[in-house]
């Protein structure tokens, strides 16, 4: 019924509004496809002269650019002739506008539609005007292409227009659909063979001043270049032909300039290109002009990232650079349009063929010969942090990886680390980046000033302006942290800058990196002489330098600071959007790697104590009711002593809030070790690793516990009893490894012999076969293809990412939000503002939502569909692609509530990433603020009003101030990312919640509008939070938590203190769980804080898995004592009580002490230091005397063994 009453959303009012300046003619050819119009042109104008005009279809999207072409052109036509590459639906405006001119009494003009495909589509015929027959017949000329069907065509239409019979035509000529250009395989060489795939319409139409650019550079760098040109690389025919190819003479490397994927997403298929186990590379070609591209900040448009980057992922190709755009080559006057042609940018046509020719030495070279870079990040820079790495044991699994280069032949000498804690004892013996501990230290690496000087020379001017304004490059030596192994290299990565730069952090996103760092990579290209250079681990700095998002140049920090040096990247496979940014701003393979074991949480000391009181309790209350009472008795004792009784939620069941407080904490999945790069859980750890795939259940069956307990697909089981809930587990666990010995139960149901199949035949082979991460590294260092794969959060019903050690790709952007991703969206919306409604007994009004690009990319876009939902808008899609067309907004109506003002801080990440999407949340609030609706039940229109007027009162003129006036989508400037509060806290430079805010309103005070333009306004940011009422962000795993990641507390604890400094108020603060899509929660955030602080950071579980690994395991508690600092200093949540209880329980026992001296001190003295802080700046407000006194003891001893 909604559908009626519905406005449309106007997505594509968002493209740009031109006239297009052309007079009537007889003949307008409309094409989506250069290549059309240059052949077209080629064999039309002479025919048809003055006649004739073209025009790209590109350019008729915005509806009043086609009203005014329409009415000015096509109506005066006689024949108009469309070819529409995508389809009818990529131009909807187009089409309906040619359909209201058929309907016309007194139109003179016929129209001919053919399909942008391969195959003949009979939905063209709706609007034809012509036969069928005639119009497959015209089709047929130009799918098969070449000059010569081009002038049949032309003569067939001529023809028509004159009703002329005597024009012979010829009947379509088939023209091969591949085929060589140059050198066929075969020719005589002792060199190295390439191949390098193009459009066959680039070949037909002679458009290859970018070919033959790159055949050039390719030959000179003693390549041997075969040039082939395909219709599709799809093509079944094409494939059989070069694989026959291969066989005669296999290529060492694939370039392919082709868009789109041969590959299906989320189809379980091999790729072809697996086939020919060389490294393929993607040479986007744009089609913008080159000085489009050089000024704008984004690289590559949108469409063109999906094209020619996000969908070539999948087939695993790996990102190079653009190498050529559209320029004007002539004008044609007689047809009032212009030619445009292939160009190719000579700069980076060079750096791809180096960038090529290294992999392919990669490939020749003996293991033996091979010069390695293994490279830990380590951010903050302390010497208790190296090698970050999320969700990995970073020095464990560098230490089992060298013992594997060692079996492989490559040469690193006889003193190769045992293990991953003599592997950082040997990289602390240098220099780090910790200038506290390099007093004394011996430099093992350096970089003279003199070397230096040629670095500074080889960059660009701008690049080196850049650099010399904000650093000093006068250094008598640039020192490398690292040391080699006979030609292995293992390093830190150099700091980023802020460390340094302290008060850059206020006024400076776009910082340059410094000179050391520059040094450093220069250091690896030109002295250590790198073949290749792994980052080992989630995730370094180099990926989130300055410079362009997508299609980087020489004007680009990462394109400079890491050259064409082949680049591989172990990465988590639950983390596609910080691991596609490495992919698409450093050329990354990524090789992916599995998630740490999750276990249940399980209760421990005082909780359990008052769990098993509590479940005598509700035995007792029915038949015993005195001891009931004594039970209660009890428990309140207990909980007085008890340091987590203020955690409890206030009800007015007392009992009730804290059995759920309790099964809340019982039932969390933590983190039962870290992972080891190669190796797969094994015992208790796969068992519950197993059953934590098994939760969800799949499509076709309920969850494991679920089919245990027989109970309905939709009960929540922290409803059951205690005694249940724990059978259950013990049964699962039971029937699991069970399963795993392969045993068979004949009692079990249907759906556990489901089940039962999934594990033994899917899950647990697939697990299994993550061992082959290393192997994958290993061929990746061979210069092998690394097969593609997706990626995403396993335990959210991914099965399809398993087995890792491939290299992951993300999601097709043009589909966001998904209809999976609306329903969750939708869900989530809906119970925070049931929640809302029932705390504040009133409605929603203006909320700040939290979007990231990972977990988007992840859930299929969850958040985006949250955020359309609470605005009362809906998607719509295109129903065979599932590709997202529009929005629709609902009516008042229909919505049954108001709507609720939506701002949005987004990442950067996610701005580069989906950059349609960004032009869809900045049109929706513009769309609502138009509506005739009570500014009672839209409050987006209620402040667009008032911001009007204010910015009017400043002196913005009203046409400017009605756009600034509707802007709700913020994030970093182009080029930038992150919220700054991070490397601000990590600095110790602020004194308040006022210079937190100057920070998060400096960084992401970049408005962005409907055009994809972004305006810097902090004032304006600043203006929309002074509304917002709640903050919410959403967690859609429980693969990791808000304590194990420094982005939850920059980003909603960022929003959280910046609304509270400007409101003199704090905003309610919600956190949502959708991983289980099926048992929706939300959370305030303080209530989400004490669980994952009582779940897992005291958990003796978790600390004892932790102690497992070593060094890794002391930097993993070091960070979460950091990001309980970052999250109470942005948002009050931490209680005097908890702080106390970390600093006994994870600082101060003597287990624990006894561990952070053996393998880490350094986290010791870092966390004792941060809790000393905390009470310095009156966080931590009241410790007793005597805790304090052993902290600072404590640091006292530290410091002074440190030394």
């Amino acid at each position: 019924m909604h559908r009626v009453a519905t406005e449309p959303g106007h997505l594509d009012h968002t493209h740009p509004s031109t006239k297009i300046e052309q007079t009537s003619a007889e003949l307008i050819f409309i094409s989506a496809a250069d290549s059309d119009l240059s052949l077209v042109a080629q064999a039309w104008l002479p025919m048809f002269g003055d006649r004739l005009r073209f025009v790209h279809a590109s350019a008729l999207q915005h509806p009043e650019t086609v009203e005014h072409y329409a009415h000015e052109v096509l109506c005066h036509s006689r024949l108009i002739v469309l070819r529409l590459l995508g389809g009818a639906s990529y131009f909807p405006h187009l089409m309906d506008e040619l359909q209201h001119l058929r309907q016309h009494p007194e139109r003179n003009f016929r129209i001919l539609l053919l399909p942008g495909t391969e195959q003949w589509d009979e939905s063209v015929c709706d609007y034809n005007d012509f036969s069928e027959s005639f119009a497959q017949n015209c089709f047929t000329y130009l799918r098969e292409g070449g000059v010569f069907n081009a002038e049949q065509l032309g003569r067939l239409l001529l023809r028509e227009l004159d009703d002329a019979t005597h024009f012979e035509v010829e009947a379509p000529q088939v023209m091969p659909r591949f085929g060589w250009y140059g050198d066929p395989p075969g020719t005589a060489t002792h060199q190295p063979v390439v191949w390098l795939c193009f459009y066959r319409a680039w070949y037909q139409t002679g458009d290859l001043a970018v070919v033959d650019a790159l055949r050039r550079q390719l030959t000179a760098n003693q390549l041997s270049v075969r040039c082939c040109f395909a219709y599709s690389l799809r093509d079944p025919d094409t494939q059989h032909w070069l694989r026959q190819a291969a066989l005669e003479e296999p290529p060492q490397a694939i370039l392919t300039t082709q868009s789109f994927a041969i590959s299906l997403q989320f189809l379980e298929q091999e790729c072809w290109f697996e086939e020919f186990d060389c490294p393929v590379l993607q040479l986007p070609v744009s089609l913008q002009d080159s000085d489009t591209w050089e000024h704008n900040p984004r690289g590559l448009a949108p469409a063109e990232v999906a094209m020619n980057v996000a969908l070539p992922e999948i087939d695993g190709r790996v990102l190079a650079t653009v190498v050529g755009f559209k320029e004007i080559s002539q004008e044609v006057p007689e047809a009032q349009w212009i030619l445009k042609r292939l160009s190719p940018v000579p700069e980076q046509v060079e750096f791809v063929a180096e960038m090529t020719q290294r992999w392919v030495h990669l490939r020749q070279l003996q293991n033996a010969e091979k010069r390695v870079a293994i490279i830990l990040a380590n951010y903050p820079n302390k010497d208790s942090r190296l090698g970050n790495g999320v969700g990995l044991d970073t020095p464990e699994s560098v230490a089992l990886f060298l013992k594997k280069l060692v079996q492989q032949g490559y040469s690193l000498g006889n003193e190769i680390p045992v293990d991953g804690e003599a592997l950082i004892t040997r990289l602390q013996q240098g220099i780090t980046n910790d200038p506290e501990g390099n007093y004394g230290k011996e430099c093992e690496h350096w970089l003279t000033a003199k070397q230096f000087e040629k670095c500074l020379q080889g960059l660009p001017v701008s690049l080196r302006q850049q650099l010399q304004s904000h650093w000093s490059t006068e250094q008598e030596f640039y020192p490398i942290a690292g040391f080699t192994l006979g030609k292995v290299f293992i390093g830190l990565q150099p700091p980023r800058g802020f460390g340094e730069q302290t008060q850059a952090i206020y006024h400076s996103p776009d910082l340059p990196p410094p000179p050391n760092y520059l040094a450093f990579y220069w250091w690896l290209r030109t002295e250590f002489q790198a073949d290749a250079i792994i980052h080992f681990g989630k995730h370094g700095n180099l990926e989130w330098l300055p410079g362009r998002s997508v299609g980087l140049g020489a004007e680009d920090f990462p394109w400079q600071v890491l050259g064409p040096i082949p680049h591989l990247y172990p990465f988590i496979v639950n983390n596609p959007g910080e691991g596609t940014q490495a992919k698409r701003r450093s050329s990354a393979v990524i090789v992916d790697h599995l998630t740490p074991p999750l276990a249940r949480a399980g209760l421990y000391d005082e909780l359990q104590q008052v769990e098993r009181l509590l479940e005598e309790h509700s035995h007792c209350e029915t038949m015993f009711p005195e001891r009931a009472h004594e039970l209660e008795h009890q428990i309140e004792h207990l909980l007085e002593q008890a340091s987590w009784r203020e955690e409890i939620p206030e009800e007015e069941d007392w009992l009730n809030a804290l059995s759920n407080f309790l099964c809340d904490i019982k039932e969390s999945q933590i983190r039962s070790g870290l992972h080891i790069f190669g190796k797969v859980p094994s015992g208790q750890q796969r068992t519950e690793f197993l059953l934590s795939l098994l939760r969800l259940g799949t499509p076709h069956s309920r969850g494991l516990l679920h089919c245990l307990g027989d109970l309905p697909k939709d009960v929540d089981l922290q409803t059951l009893s205690v005694f249940l809930r724990d059978e259950l587990n013990e049964r699962a666990k039971l029937w699991v490894d069970g399963a795993c010995s392969g045993t068979e139960e004949p009692t079990d149901s249907h759906e556990l012999q489901q089940l039962r199949k999934l594990l033994q035949k899917v899950l647990l082979p697939r697990l299994l076969d993550c061992e082959r991460e290393t192997e994958q590294l290993l061929r990746g260092l061979s210069g092998k293809f690394i097969q593609p794969g997706p990626s995403g959060a396993p335990t959210r019903g991914r099965y399809d990412v398993l087995p890792t050690g491939r290299n992951f790709y993300a999601v097709d952007p043009r589909t966001i939000p998904t209809q999976t991703a609306w329903k969750c969206g939708q869900g989530l919306a809906d119970r925070l503002l049931d929640r809302y409604r029932e705390e504040h007994g009133t409605d929603l009004r203006h909320l700040a939502l939290v979007i990231w690009g990972t977990s988007n990319m992840r859930t299929g876009g969850d958040d985006i569909a949250q955020a359309l939902w609470l605005w009362g808008c809906s998607p719509v899609w295109e129903p065979t692609s599932g590709r997202l067309l529009d929005f629709e907004i609902l009516p008042l109506s229909v919505l049954g509530r108001p709507r609720v003002d939506v701002v949005l801080r987004v990442s950067g990440l996610f701005r580069d990433a989906f950059g349609e999407t960004m032009r869809l949340l900045a049109q929706v609030p513009k769309r609502l603020a138009e509506l005739e609706e009570p500014e009672q039940d839209n409050p987006i229109r209620a402040s667009w009003h008032s911001e009007k007027q204010r910015l009017q009162t400043e002196g913005i003129p009203a046409e400017q101030a009605q756009e600034l006036a509707h802007l709700r989508v913020f994030s970093a400037g182009p080029g930038c990312y992150g919220t700054g509060l991070l490397p601000l806290l990590d600095a110790g430079n602020w004194q308040s919640k006022a210079d937190l805010t100057e920070v998060f309103l400096k960084w992401g005070g970049h408005a962005y509008g409907t055009d994809g333009q972004s305006w810097e306004d902090s004032n304006l940011f600043k203006q929309r939070l002074s509304e917002i009422e709640v903050v919410h962000q959403n967690q859609d795993n429980r693969e990791h938590d808000i304590l194990d990641s420094d982005d939850y507390f920059q980003f909603q604890g960022g929003l959280h203190a910046a609304v509270e400094q400007i409101r003199g108020k704090a905003p309610v603060t919600y956190h949502g769980d959708s991983s289980n899509p099926e048992q929706l929660r939300i959370r305030s955030l303080k209530e989400e804080f004490n669980r994952v602080f009582r779940s897992r950071v005291l958990n003796p579980r978790w600390l004892e898995a932790m102690r497992r690994h070593g060094y890794k395991g002391a930097f993993e508690m070091a960070a979460t004592v950091d990001y309980f600092f970052g999250y109470d200093a942005t948002c009050d949540v931490a209680s005097d009580n908890q702080y106390a209880d970390l600093a006994q329980q994870l600082l101060l026992n003597p287990t624990q002490q006894e561990f952070f001296r053996r393998y880490n001190p350094q986290a010791l003295r870092d966390a004792t230091q941060r809790l000393l802080e905390a009470h310095e700046r009156d966080l931590w407000e009241n410790p007793a005397p005597d805790l304090l006194e052993q902290l600072r003891h404590q640091l006292l001893e530290l410091q002074g063994e440190l030394e």
